[in-house]
């Protein structure tokens, strides 16, 4: 497809993002993206699919606005803003697409929570004329107010998005988004990892679990504290809690409860059927 104006270019990009975060038309979305699309974000799985895949399972008031786009040869900026993302904040996102035969062939971003008109060291907004509003979220709960739980469900969302195939993310940065520097997880009464210790232990269970996949099945939320019912599945390729692969997949299930701090998490307690899951990828016939 030929296509010759910076005008022609910036159209059919504005064009492609709208088709895709905010119509969901998957079908025309792949008119847009190459087949052999290249990603290089921390946050999206490789490959036209892994974004593609990405949005189905957002929620559904996603929404992107561009503020400014700038075409330079074959590359195409653009300085937007992702809001409904099922996060405390709007995402104020800088976007680099290297356009291949009128496809977009390759992308880079940069992205960062919008700040209120408090929180701006410069005193101006992230994006257009007006300043975001506050998220609301309580810094402390109590028995009388609790989060609610699509609250509840925007404070967690990057550490489970951390557990999805840890090898592809930013491990460390999406922990910091969800939990406070001191935060603690507890995987007995007494005994507590810290947030860079967790990272760690996320980035082993990815090396060994390249297809890991945690999901959230329920969420409750009790003043202060959230509750998470979860599923983790995935199929070995390493040694896995001191077991072998064997190429077997397993299906288990996870507890944990949150406590949240100035709208971030602040300790968990957690437990896993790991014992199950190692049945399941054992040898028994």
């Amino acid at each position: 497809m030929a296509i010759q104006s910076s005008v022609d270019i910036k159209a059919r990009v504005l064009e492609a993002f709208d088709t895709l975060f905010n119509k969901r038309d998957y079908a025309r979305a792949a008119e847009f993206w190459s087949e052999s699309y290249i990603q290089h974000s921390a946050h999206i799985p490789p490959g036209r699919d892994g974004l593609f895949n990405l949005v189905r399972s957002a929620p559904p008031e996603l929404r992107y606005e561009n503020h400014t786009i700038a075409v330079d040869d074959d590359f195409v900026l653009l300085h937007g803003r992702f809001t409904g993302n099922g996060r405390p904040r709007a995402w104020i996102a800088g976007d680099v697409v290297r356009m291949e035969h009128g496809r977009l062939a390759e992308h880079w971003d940069t992205l960062q929570d919008e700040a209120t008109q408090e929180e701006s060291k410069s005193g101006l907004p992230m994006f257009g004329n007006a300043f975001a509003k506050p998220t609301g979220l309580p810094e402390t709960g109590s028995a009388v107010t609790s989060l609610t739980k699509e609250e509840a469900r925007a404070i967690v969302a990057p550490l489970y998005d951390a557990l999805n195939q840890p090898g592809n993310k930013d491990v460390a940065a999406l922990l910091a988004k969800a939990a406070n520097p001191d935060y603690k997880s507890y995987h007995t009464n007494e005994e507590w990892l810290s947030r860079d210790q967790l990272a760690e232990v996320f980035r082993g269970i990815g090396s060994a679990v390249p297809d890991l996949r945690w999901t959230i099945e329920d969420i409750q939320t009790v003043g202060d504290q959230i509750i998470v019912r979860g599923k983790a599945t995935g199929t070995p390729r390493g040694e896995f809690w001191g077991a072998k692969p064997t190429g077997k997949s397993f299906n288990t299930i996870s507890i944990d409860i949150f406590t949240v701090k100035h709208g971030k998490l602040a300790s968990a307690y957690h437990v896993e059927n790991w014992v199950g899951a190692l049945q399941q990828i054992g040898n028994q016939a």
